[in-house]
């Protein structure tokens, strides 16, 4: 059917819009219908069809297989999850909290008594808490500062403990021993020791008495001790109860100086003879010589004669002086002496340390340290070890 002419419709004006629309449709691409759709829809649509089961039609067999893959799912997530937490994670769990405790106790037992609330102590303390894995707690080094502290806290403690002799006296806490030593000894033992040691140590200044002792003289070091030599006194273990005795290697004190000496008398008491005789024989005739010198004096009252001035003293004190030692000396170079000799030693030991000495006078020996050494023993042993 034609459309009526319209007088006022432009001639020829219906032919020139249909030529453009058959134009555009042979020349232009038509725009494509999108059916699909997008990856988020889809996700979106299936999750509706779980959630909203009554939107979607499917069938009960649908359903339940569904339902069946979204429990087993939830069953693999519960069994992967349960999995890790026991296998990994709960014993990752307890061997940081194993390590951490350690830490803890390294850090309080090197940081106890006087540093035990220490800037260092408070800091290493938050970061042994803080950590999150062995790892990190493996990288606190609490030696270090351990000791770097110490350090600081005893060279002060030396400068501040001593005495009038240049004297501290170093305190072992857990062998409950004594060690009276020269301060430069005492900033040695600091410089060539860690934390592990200097936090068992104290330096308090020496307070010291003099103590007499009565010792035969095996315990008097052979006889061979003088005055002025630093002893260590141990305790002869097979006088002690078998109940009690220990096996400390140990010296009950050490660093005692020997202020006196005294023997007995009667081993001032001399009444020697020597004699040399000789025979010439002359044909039938003989002829005999001896040589003999004698000598008679006790030592003791020898003093008490040059006291009176009945000899010249100086002399005499000058002839006399270290008799005891001396006698010692020869008698160790000719391997003969009195045994029996006894001796009365005033020896300078810790006054807590007095009643120990006391009680256990017969049971103690006193021995010399190699590093006190006197020149004798340090030329034997010199010569023994480089010849």
């Amino acid at each position: 059917m034609t459309r009526p002419k319209d007088p006022l419709f432009p001639k020829g004006f219906e032919e020139t819009k249909d030529i453009k629309e058959q134009f555009i449709e042979e020349n232009l691409p038509k725009p494509s219908k999108k059916d699909e759709l997008s990856p988020l829809k889809k996700l979106n649509h299936k999750i509706g069809v779980y959630l909203n089961p009554k939107t979607t039609k499917i069938t009960e067999d649908e359903q339940k297989r569904k339902i069946g893959i979204i429990i087993t799912i939830l069953i693999l997530i519960t069994l992967i999850v349960s999995s890790y937490y026991f296998l990994v994670y709960q014993p990752q769990q307890e061997e940081l909290s194993l390590m951490r405790t350690e830490k803890l106790n390294e850090l309080h037992d090197l940081y106890s008594g006087p540093l035990v609330a220490s800037p260092n102590e408070l800091v290493l303390e938050n970061k042994i808490n803080d950590a999150r894995s062995c790892e990190e707690l493996e990288n606190i080094n609490i030696l270090t500062y351990a000791t770097k502290d110490w350090k600081s806290f005893h060279k002060k403690s030396i400068h501040s403990n001593q005495d009038k002799f240049n004297r501290t006296m170093v305190v072992y806490g857990n062998e409950s021993k004594d060690v009276i030593m020269n301060s430069e000894e005492a900033m040695e033992i600091v410089r060539q020791n860690d934390a592990t040691v200097l936090s068992k140590i104290k330096f308090e200044t020496p307070n010291t008495v003099s103590v007499p002792i009565l010792v035969s003289r095996l315990q008097a070091g052979a006889g061979l001790i003088n005055v002025g030599s630093v002893v260590d006194i141990y305790q002869n273990s097979n006088y002690t109860d078998e109940n009690n005795s220990t096996n400390n290697t140990s010296p009950e004190i050490s660093g005692c100086t020997v202020l006196s000496i005294m023997r007995y008398e009667e081993n001032g008491e001399i009444d020697s003879e020597y004699s040399k005789s000789t025979v010439h024989v002359k044909g039938n005739d003989t002829y005999p010589k001896e040589n003999t010198k004698s000598f008679s004096s006790n030592v003791l009252e020898l003093l008490k004669g040059s006291i009176i001035k009945g000899y010249d003293e100086h002399e005499t004190i000058e002839m006399l002086k270290n008799y005891g030692i001396k006698l010692s000396n020869y008698e160790r170079q000719i391997n003969l002496g009195d045994l029996d000799a006894q001796y009365m030693l005033l020896i300078e030991t810790p006054q807590d340390k007095v009643n120990f000495v006391i009680n256990n006078m017969e049971n103690i020996v006193l021995t010399i340290p190699t590093s006190h050494a006197p020149n004798w023993m340090y030329n034997e042993i010199y010569s023994t070890y480089n010849n």
